[in-house]
């Protein structure tokens, strides 16, 4: 009998952390349950037997403008009919912006990304970049835009709420209409901006749910500091890292409740 599938994106647009991203995954895992399948638009598009065996899937951090060129139309009509029919849609970062209704990206600059997106899983505007969270530095791709930031958890989560340090690159908040739609949660919040806005949010989606994050709760301290690693000005930007390890076992600790809040079974 084939296990349960995971099924990671990884094609245009997918970051340099989505590898990190499904080892994270894996290693929370009970032994032998699932598969984790890296997938590429065109299977999303042509192969009528991918979502047969999957459980979740993932859409990592990265860019939202090419996830639109390969994904619009059927295979986007696929992956909410996967979800509606009980699956769990898990997008991070750029994957959380393109499965919202709305995203505004740096709205009112000269690069500004905004408009409605057609997967359109949960009922809100993705807000971003958060320059209040990086020194008033809007996302640039580069370490100077990297922050650890401050999130806490809602009882909607995790038993206690609880307060953590997370890897934040150019995420998202979420605006819903007020007060948001029935069926959806706020996970977890950015304690550290005015107003405490959404930073991980779930939302019932049919008879699956769409599960989606503006930070990295996948990235450690570890793995920050291989990223910065032969950058020139990787000495200003260690404390970022050093901040993750403050609370490097909360933020583990989170992850598992947001991968078991998706329906996973863990280790």
């Amino acid at each position: 009998m084939p296990r349960p599938q995971i099924l990671t994106y990884v094609d245009a647009g997918a970051s340099e952390w989505t590898a990190c991203l499904m080892r994270t995954i894996g290693h929370q895992l009970h032994a032998g349950a699932y598969e984790i399948r890296a997938v590429m638009a065109d299977e999303i598009r042509h192969d009528a037997t991918l979502f047969d065996d999957a459980v979740l899937f993932v859409m990592p951090g990265g860019a939202d403008l090419p996830y639109c060129a390969l994904l619009n139309g059927a295979p986007n009509a696929r992956i909410r009919h996967f979800v509606e029919q009980g699956g769990v849609y898990l997008g991070i970062c750029a994957g959380a912006y393109y499965a919202c209704r709305e995203l505004a990206f740096h709205a009112g600059t000269r690069g500004a990304i905004c408009g409605p997106r057609e997967l359109r899983l949960v009922d809100a505007v993705a807000v971003g970049s958060l320059p209040e969270l990086t020194g008033g530095r809007l996302y640039d791709g580069t370490p100077r835009t990297t922050a650890a930031v401050e999130l806490r958890t809602t009882d909607s989560l995790t038993d206690v709420p609880m307060s953590l340090y997370t890897h934040y690159h150019g995420g998202c908040r979420f605006d819903f209409d007020d007060p948001p739609g029935p069926g959806t949660q706020v996970l977890a919040v950015y304690s550290g901006i005015d107003g405490t806005p959404p930073a991980i949010v779930s939302a019932r989606v049919g008879k699956g749910r769409a599960v989606l994050t503006g930070v990295h709760l996948e990235i450690s301290e570890r793995e920050c500091k291989d990223a910065l690693r032969g950058h020139s000005d990787m000495p200003a930007y260690l404390y970022v890292c050093d901040r993750l390890a403050q609370t490097g076992d909360v933020r583990l600790l989170v992850f598992r409740q947001l991968l078991a809040h998706a329906g996973l079974v863990l280790d």
